[in-house]
């Protein structure tokens, strides 16, 4: 089954001192071609994390590498590319929203389930606050 991949994984995934990475890696491996979703919300958030002082522990990375990173990620056979939200997916994601409580997190989560509901993939995340969303179908990766 296609999944759409949360930015917390592909971070795991490339930072070996990550507490996940066994984790994350061992889930990647098990990957068939094609079957990872990336979208736009990961690849910034994926580039901010790689270029903050703070998520990189006192060594972030300069743009130049995080931007190959990102590439390199992108050019796997395991990944492919999910486009803008379609307006099936919008409705989705303001469905998602309407009547919680904001969250720092709640923006982007919403917009990652909407687009792994209306096209029918799983949504592979570190984070369990994406079992909130009932009409997900979530794959919750623990450490």
């Amino acid at each position: 089954m296609k999944t759409l991949v949360d930015v917390n994984v592909v971070f795991a995934i490339m930072v070996e001192r990550h507490v996940h990475h066994a984790a994350a890696w061992k889930w990647w491996e098990k990957r068939e071609a094609g079957s990872v979703g990336l979208c736009l919300p990961v690849r910034l958030g994926l580039l901010r994390l790689l270029t903050n002082r703070k998520a990189m522990e006192n060594t972030p990375v300069n743009p130049d590498v995080a931007l190959a990173a990102w590439d390199a990620m992108e050019a796997d056979e395991r990944t492919f590319d999910i486009g803008l939200p379609t307006s099936a997916g919008e409705a989705c994601f303001r469905k998602n929203v309407a009547g919680r409580v904001p969250t720092p997190n709640l923006w982007t989560d919403a917009l990652l389930a909407a687009w792994s509901e209306t096209a029918g993939y799983r949504l592979s995340s570190f984070d369990g606050g994406f079992r909130s969303f009932p009409n997900l179908e979530f794959e919750w990766l623990k450490g």
